[in-house]
């Protein structure tokens, strides 16, 4: 295959923006992912067990003892609004009594992973009925060791928050924290905590430093499905206090954490992150519980003057300057069954439509994004036309279906398929062009296609395949996202769910995550456009840098079992320089198959040609200095 690069025929740029990310508390995605806390159920949400401890713990001491999770008299968590009430479990603390003198009560909490070296902060809110000397232990997997133990006076009082560190002597990832005292005595728990000394706002630094490296320009949050259940002003609550978040569909959202979020992450802790990566902020509104008001008083928060009520909590709060925040969505896949909210397209453009202009009375500068079930016409018909003249974008969201064979020559078409459904896509996003253009005449609304993956990259390691597929995605935005009018582009989700793997003792990128790594060269530069002499597999996009002149490509091979040679032409050069030439490969592409780098070797011959050999299902990055610019 012979690519023809022209390097005084330029595109349009390459938009940042089409290689944003979304950030869903979802799944593990926040829960032993982006979050650094180490407690399961830690403010007690949900029914308890058979023993009347809350689900994640355990009881400690004889049966005698008497446990019950208690939502009725007064628990520590709530809600920022406390008539806004919509789920039931999420206000709990766990109480006890132990009746007899002598006798140990507490609960401790199982496979707690802590590491040799380490140092821990920890919190236990507590409230009692008398005095108590209460016990904070630290103990390995088998409990008979202590590592670490501190006491705490507790006086009848209101609810008191005992802090603690320690530093882990020896590695266990079975290890137990236990909060007990002795009888007689009545204690409650409302939250208890522990995150790594160095954590991030309370988010693991390992995760946040992956990241930054394979770049977010642009960062959705708090969904995805997870915006129909989100109370933004919750978060403006001390992190232990915050109300937890019960799940509209626990298997939708939330089935590692029986359906509850502990709200780690809220507005001000997200925009930290956005701050520290780099990246836009792009917020999805709750389209089902607030109203026009709510809606604008999160815009307020975020971009209002510390003159204005919501500007000047913010400002109490430590953040004087505007957050400004340029993009929102108007929910999320309204239309579909599990999202609760305004579900036809009629209901939808008048609650959307009244949220945006309660949102752009606050900041006229907002480019909001509208949400709908785009794969049925009437949405484009009935909602489309009327929100057209307060919105920037339409919402786009698409997975492609996973493997099902991976061996043999099924295996092989299964290969192909994944990567034909990118220019499938390239064909839907003209589609929904089109039908677009023709409902609202006189105002030209983008695609905000923000949220593209291979499915259940959340139930599975992701593997070559999914590497290839995100290659080519990045690829085709480069070269046709302008064409089309693509805004936004955003990858669901990197955190355990597409590009960065989360276990105890570090995070590492799959496939996918190397991937953005190396495609983020693009970002910003010019488009190059490609005119390719017709072969099989070989996939291209080409940029300029506009900084240092080198020529940026990205190459593909769609083959799933034979090597391909590309030839790269550039005319109108004089001479080339290879400055790099970087190689992701693989043996296979099976379950948990993985890229090792290498250096990609690009031969240099006469008349500014260069030759390359990509190996079966392999990606390459090149940058190329092609002499003295004009």
């Amino acid at each position: 295959m012979t690519l023809h690069i022209d390097v005084t025929r330029t595109g349009g740029r390459i938009s940042p923006l089409w290689f944003g990310h979304n950030l869903e508390h979802t799944r593990s995605c926040v829960w032993r992912g982006l979050s650094a806390q180490l407690i399961r159920n830690r403010k007690f949400a949900g029914k308890p067990a058979r023993t009347g401890v809350a689900m994640d713990w355990y009881p400690i001491g004889p049966d005698r003892n008497w446990f019950w999770a208690d939502s009725e008299s007064g628990g520590y968590t709530v809600h920022y609004d406390p008539e806004d009430v919509r789920r039931t479990g999420e206000l709990v603390c766990q109480r006890m009594e132990c009746f007899v003198q002598g006798d140990v009560c507490g609960i401790g909490q199982r496979e707690v992973p802590l590491s040799e070296g380490r140092e821990y902060e920890g919190r236990v809110v507590m409230r009692t009925e008398q005095a108590l000397s209460v016990r904070v232990r630290v103990a390995g997997a088998d409990a008979s060791r202590t590592l670490f133990e501190e006491r705490f006076d507790v006086a009848p009082d209101d609810w008191r928050t005992c802090a603690f560190r320690f530093r882990m002597p020896a590695t266990d990832v079975h290890a137990r924290l236990e909060i007990a005292f002795e009888g007689p005595g009545r204690l409650a728990v409302g939250a208890v905590s522990l995150l790594p000394g160095d954590h991030f706002h309370g988010m693991r630094r390992d995760v946040v430093r992956l990241l930054k490296e394979m770049s977010v320009p642009i960062l959705r949050w708090p969904g995805g499905n997870f915006a129909g259940d989100y109370r933004w002003k919750d978060g403006l609550l001390d992190v232990d206090r915050r109300g937890p978040l019960a799940a509209f569909m626990e298997i939708e959202t939330l089935p590692h954490t029986r359906g509850v979020d502990n709200h780690e992450i809220g507005t001000d802790e997200f925009l930290a992150l956005c701050r520290e990566l780099g990246a836009e902020p792009f917020i999805s509104i709750n389209l089902a519980w607030d109203g026009p008001e709510g809606a604008a008083a999160w815009v307020e928060y975020c971009n209002g003057a510390a003159s204005t009520p919501w500007g000047k909590l913010r400002a109490g709060r430590g953040h004087v300057e505007p957050y400004n925040v340029t993009y929102w969505s108007l929910g999320n896949e309204l239309g579909y069954a599990h999202m609760e909210g305004p579900n036809s397209p009629v209901a939808y453009a008048e609650k959307a439509g009244a949220c945006a202009k309660a949102m752009h009375a606050v900041d006229p500068s907002l480019r909001l994004t509208m949400a709908g079930f785009w794969r049925n016409d009437a949405w484009f018909d009935d909602a489309l036309p009327v929100l057209a003249p307060q919105i920037d974008c339409f919402a786009h969201h698409w997975y492609t279906r996973n493997a099902k064979h991976y061996a043999g020559e099924d295996g092989k078409r299964e290969f192909r398929r994944i990567l034909k459904r990118v220019d499938e896509d390239l064909e839907d996003l003209r589609k929904y062009r089109a039908h677009a253009d023709a409902v609202t005449a006189g105002r030209h609304v983008g695609i905000s296609f923000d949220e593209w993956n291979v499915w259940y990259a959340w139930y599975r390691t992701p593997d070559v395949i999914d590497g290839v597929h995100a290659a080519c995605m990045l690829n085709m935005f480069c070269r046709s996202a302008e064409a089309v009018d693509m805004r936004i582009g955003c990858f669901f989700e990197p955190v355990n769910e597409g590009a960065i793997v989360v276990e105890p003792d570090g995070a590492r990128l799959t496939p996918v995550g190397k991937v953005f790594v190396l495609w983020k060269a693009h970002q910003g530069n010019t488009l190059i456009p490609l005119n390719a002499a017709a072969a099989p597999d070989v996939d291209a996009a080409a940029s300029r840098d506009q900084d240092s002149g080198e020529v940026v490509v990205t190459l593909v091979n769609r083959s799933p079992d034979e090597t391909r040679q590309a030839v790269l032409d550039f005319a109108n050069v004089g001479g080339l320089t290879v400055t790099e030439g970087v190689l992701l490969c693989a043996e296979n592409f099976l379950p948990a198959s993985d890229f090792t780098e290498e250096t990609l070797d690009a031969a240099v011959g006469e008349g500014g040609t260069l030759a390359v050999s990509l190996p079966k299902h392999s990606v390459a990055r090149i940058r190329v200095d092609c002499g003295p610019r004009d």
